[in-house]
């Protein structure tokens, strides 16, 4: 029952992502989940500190990238969706640090070696496939950081949806009780060496997979210091 309320739930949101609900995209996620949407997304935050040059793939309406932008860093927002793309032009029309581009993850257009930072938030499959693994690293500088919130279990609810929390947390699915780390993560990457993170904020505990460009022959530890210069 929950496998056919799951792939229900999944082409509903393919109306709202990609079909003629999507002008109303925004509105569902607040509807959901309220303001906690917008928190949970702004973790990636905290390992962007001193990014100059910040690639996100799966942009969506272009809200996290809106609020990324400042004098100094640059944005790019890359969604395959073209009515996604369209609402994000008009959400960051005057925002000179965002370019909105209309690509797909697995073939960016973006040089070799070039951005600081990679960033995705709960995306669909493509964080699990190879060829975006590879995409990504090619256009991370040795250094850059590649972070994705893939998960959260809601520890808040707005008033209006509590009567429906139960059913929404079940099909969001589960989430590792004490870690993460059982969670689907991408192929192994020679140049990209990750770990799990798991965040707790008031409203929800997240699930991220947090990497860094490096050589093949150097020893990492992806979690070590977050903020640091990179």
């Amino acid at each position: 029952m929950h496998q056919g309320l799951r792939r229900f739930l999944a082409r509903l949101l393919e109306l709202f992502y990609d079909g003629p609900l999507s002008p109303l995209y925004p509105l569902l996620t607040h509807v959901l989940f309220g303001g906690a949407w917008a928190d949970w997304q702004r973790t990636v935050a905290m390992w962007l500190v001193s990014a100059a040059c910040i690639v996100e793939l799966g942009s969506g309406p272009g809200d996290l990238a809106a609020w990324l932008a400042r004098p100094g860093r640059a944005v790019v927002a890359v969604d395959l969706s073209r009515r996604m793309t369209r609402i994000a032009h008009r959400r960051t029309a005057g925002l000179r640090e965002v370019c909105i581009v209309r690509a797909d993850a697995r073939a960016l257009p973006v040089r070799d070696s070039t951005v600081d930072a990679v960033i995705t938030t709960f995306p669909t499959t493509f964080f699990l496939e190879e060829t975006t693994n590879e995409e990504v690293a090619r256009v991370l500088r040795p250094g850059g950081r590649y972070i994705a919130l893939v998960a959260v279990r809601p520890t808040w609810w707005p008033l209006w949806m509590r009567p429906w929390s139960p059913i929404l947390q079940r099909l969001l699915g589960p989430l590792p009780a004490n870690n993460c780390e059982t969670m689907p993560q991408p192929r192994n990457n020679t140049r990209l060496k990750g770990d799990w993170v798991r965040v707790e904020l008031p409203n929800g505990v997240l699930c991220l997979w947090v990497a860094r460009k490096v050589h093949e022959e150097e020893p990492i530890d992806p979690l070590s210091a977050p903020n640091d210069s990179q």
